[in-house]
């Protein structure tokens, strides 16, 4: 063979060769490209889905504050027709039928709010929000039979008015409780029961 075409040859190899590994590179490279786009894409739709949840987190919040102050007006204003009315009964007045009326009416009141944090709960606030609105009927009640004592005598009436403020304050209680859970789930420090 002529050495001509020998170095002719060889420089064909040699740039076939390089031609070859330019193009394994140029793969190899493409290939990283690819995998490095994906991963940045992944990474930008996790980072949407973990911003997307947290502003849906906050949303519920949101939700669950409002519903929860609804239900705290609503109680108050229970409760301020409660101690109106027993500072009546305690003079010796009667619950009027006006007074036993806006009572009932605004013990009712807090059912719509009731609903209203069935849907946006926890279940724990829920079962707690019930147990007010059922202890403070109950304390309204209390207040109705101490009424019932003021003809009859003065012990009679007393029993009957240790019992209100029995149940006033386990109403007092219970809308503490339901404070502190309430405030726990709207600042996001709750803890999970177990």
């Amino acid at each position: 063979m002529d050495q001509g075409l020998a170095a002719v040859i060889a420089g064909v190899s040699g740039t076939a060769g390089a031609v070859a590994g330019a193009f394994i590179g140029a793969l190899a490279g493409l290939r990283g490209a690819r995998i490095g786009g994906e991963k940045t894409v992944e990474s930008a739709r996790l980072q949407v889905e973990g911003q997307a949840a947290a502003g849906h987190v906050q949303w519920v919040r949101s939700q669950q504050q409002q519903v929860y102050a609804k239900l705290l007006d609503a109680h108050s204003s229970v409760e301020d027709s409660l101690r109106r009315a027993a500072a009546g009964v305690r003079g010796g007045g009667v619950l009027a039928h006006d007074a036993r009326t806006e009572l009932a009416s605004r013990i009712l009141a807090m059912q719509p709010c009731l609903n209203q944090l069935a849907l946006w709960g926890p279940e724990e606030v829920v079962d707690l929000a019930q147990l007010l609105r059922a202890e403070t009927a109950e304390a309204a009640k209390a207040l109705v039979d101490a009424q019932r004592g003021v003809p009859q005598t003065a012990g009679n009436l007393d029993s009957r008015w240790i019992q209100w403020e029995r149940k006033i304050q386990v109403v007092a209680d219970q809308r503490a409780l339901f404070l502190q859970r309430a405030g726990e789930v709207v600042r996001g420090t709750e803890q999970s029961a177990t």
